[in-house]
């Protein structure tokens, strides 16, 4: 074979290589469309979320400082466990599919549940705006919602997870636990710590209640628990339940000193443990811990802070009689009659 006829052989080659690599007569992929967005909006244009769900509503705020709130009970946040997420949520939902294919616009709303929505959200945003949409009956295999937001006469499914998260914020309303009132018969124990409640050092006053019968231990004093009097125990058992409604004093502290307030890690501290239930139904036992700070100026109430995980914790506000009847149970410990001083052991 000779050189023209090999270079020739070469340049064929390489030609069909070419159109078998390009394809220009291959049919291109069609990607399916993107489901569309119920609604979009900027979550930093979020300013109000008022949910109503058969009959129970709840109004949220956001506040100057850029936190959220209850708008009644006034100024209270939400829990930050059932909070966190909310506003991405109302931010607008991508649809599981569009009804292109069968029907795209909403004719007869009573069709699909919309004449008497069981859900509604409003959002309030910036500039005067406000957008609302409603969540009527769900889809045949029960994971869809179908949805509208009005003033649009497009129908959507959303997804009923979705759904239910916001209509619970109504039906089940996530007030902290600290502002949650509680009964006497759903308590554990109560400690009321003289100083830092981490230290082994620091006195600390318990009730505790099993099947209904209180009792008392004053560590380091008492090596266990005691009977309570009755007669002394009927006066101080509902201070036990917890104080009168908190308020707020500061909505947020960015850098999470509190001594300005009086609250520091040696500050005494109230416990309040009682029975918690799961989402899950799981009971266990939950509780909340307040640090006392410094009364604050010109009114009758203490500084405090609830102790937990979450990086912001306001600082409260707490009815100061309630707070200086439970410390001052400290010298006034309500002993049985046959108990009414120590273990001879713990002297």
């Amino acid at each position: 074979m000779n050189l023209k006829m090999t270079l020739g052989l070469v340049v064929i080659a390489a030609v069909i290589g070419g159109v078998v690599y390009v394809n220009p007569f291959a049919s291109e992929e069609v990607k399916a469309p993107r489901p569309p967005w119920f609604y979009q909006v900027g979550i930093d244009d979020i300013i109000r979320i008022e949910v109503s769900f058969e009959g129970e509503s709840v109004k949220f705020e956001k506040l100057p400082e850029g936190t959220w709130a209850f708008d009644d009970p006034a100024n209270i946040p939400p829990s930050a466990f059932r909070w966190g997420g909310v506003t991405l949520l109302v931010s607008g939902p991508q649809t599981k599919r569009d009804l292109t294919a069968t029907q795209t616009f909403i004719n007869d709303p009573a069709e699909f549940g919309l004449d008497n929505p069981h859900t509604v959200v409003k959002v309030g945003l910036t500039g005067d705006r406000q957008i609302e949409f409603r969540l009527g009956d769900k889809t045949a295999d029960g994971g869809h919602h179908y949805g509208e937001v009005v003033g649009f006469d497009e129908l959507f499914l959303i997804a009923a997870s979705w759904g239910d998260v916001l209509a619970r914020l109504a039906k089940e309303p996530p007030l902290p636990k600290w502002y949650v009132e509680r009964t006497t018969e759903e308590l554990e124990q109560v400690n009321i710590y003289g100083g830092d409640p981490t230290s082994l050092e620091t006195q600390v006053l318990t009730f505790e209640q099993d099947d209904g019968e209180w009792s008392v231990r004053y560590r380091p004093d008492d090596t266990a628990m005691l009977p309570v009097d009755p007669e002394r125990f009927a006066e101080i058992r509902p201070l036990l339940s917890g104080p009168p409604p908190i308020t707020i004093g500061v909505p947020l502290v960015d850098d999470r000193d509190y001594a300005p307030w009086g609250i520091t890690d040696d500050s005494r501290a109230i416990e309040i443990r009682f029975n918690g239930l799961s989402d899950l139904g799981t009971r266990y036992i939950d509780g909340i811990l307040l640090r006392i700070g410094s009364k604050a100026p010109g009114t009758s109430a203490y500084y405090a802070k609830s102790e937990s995980d979450t990086i912001r914790e306001p600082v409260l506000l707490i009815d100061a009689d309630w707070v200086e009847s439970m410390f001052s149970l400290h010298e006034n410990i309500p002993y049985g009659a046959e108990d009414s001083e120590p273990d001879a052991e713990s002297e």
